[in-house]
């Protein structure tokens, strides 16, 4: 499929932030939200250009570990997208290689202790502390594949009311995941093989977030050029008791699951041709925004 360029050479990571946050990336707008499956594969992704493609050289062990850790340990391909109204929605695919899965808690709070993806979302970029808000100004979601029978895939961490939990369910939040081989086992990976899991997801974001519904929650709307707080944090366990061992995350300090001030940024750019909304721009357009960005 040919790939339909946002901008030309993009620089994905920013080092040094041009904003407060501790790492700038850009996402690109879907150009046609109603060819993307959430399905857990990546068939839907190829108009997007590499150079948006987050891996291990844009990523930290957030635990201060030696980074990177070999490709044979633990690697990951990652791409975030944007669609504009009236689809409007956050987009996220991710393929993680492991040399062995760590699937071991059935309670969702727990997640963080597995191979499991934390991602925080603070949608307009006004949250610091957000566990002194409940989370409504920003949220930590934990995401897990193959849950247990009767668990969901999906929580929000630190709160422990479960209205809040609204948002990690259908239609707001759709979460399809593959495994391969699909009969993996927690820790009995042949020596010298990989296991392979997939998230895709789409996911309605909100500048409020109440903690019982969206009736009193304020949609975020996307638009060209916003500054969106985001920060992945990819969690790999190896041993059921001590829990993660590396947390691989787009911002290098711990605290992003608390504080939005440690986490990151992403710019939204708009892609030429893109359907679903007014707001387009040419290339070159987009390109001077990017350099002025980094400039600041």
């Amino acid at each position: 499929m040919k790939k339909i360029i946002a901008i030309a050479g993009v620089l994905m990571l920013v080092a040094s932030s041009a904003f407060a946050h501790q790492g700038t990336f850009f996402m690109p707008q879907v150009p046609n939200p109603d060819n993307m499956v959430i399905d857990g594969n990546d068939d839907d992704w190829g108009w997007i250009d590499p150079g948006f493609t987050i891996t291990p050289a844009n990523l930290f062990d957030v635990y201060g570990g030696a980074w990177p850790v070999s490709k044979d340990d633990w690697d990951v391909v990652a791409y975030t997208a944007w669609s504009s109204p009236p689809d409007n929605r956050l987009y996220y695919f991710a393929r993680v290689t492991d040399d062995s899965l760590g699937l071991f808690n059935d309670d969702p709070q727990s997640y963080w202790k597995d191979d499991s993806l934390e991602i925080i979302v603070d949608a307009d970029h006004s949250s610091e502390n957000f566990l002194e808000t409940e989370q409504t100004t920003a949220q930590q979601y934990g995401i897990r594949v193959d849950p247990a029978p009767g668990s969901a895939a999906v929580h929000i961490f630190n709160v422990p009311q479960e209205s809040i939990l609204w948002s990690t369910r259908e239609p707001f939040f759709v979460f399809r995941w593959t495994l391969d081989p699909p009969d993996a086992v927690s820790l009995q990976q042949p020596a010298g093989t990989t296991v392979t899991y997939t998230y895709e997801v789409a996911q309605a974001t909100y500048d409020f977030h109440d903690k019982n519904g969206p009736d009193a929650s304020v949609r975020h709307i996307f638009a060209p050029d916003q500054i969106f707080g985001l920060t992945y944090q990819f969690d790999d366990a190896e041993n059921p008791e001590a829990g993660a061992s590396v947390q691989a995350g787009t911002s290098p300090l711990d605290g992003a699951w608390q504080d939005n001030s440690i986490g990151t940024d992403f710019i939204t750019v708009a892609t030429e041709g893109a359907v679903g909304g007014t707001n387009t721009a040419v290339e070159a357009d987009s390109w001077g925004r990017i350099k002025s960005y980094m400039a600041r």
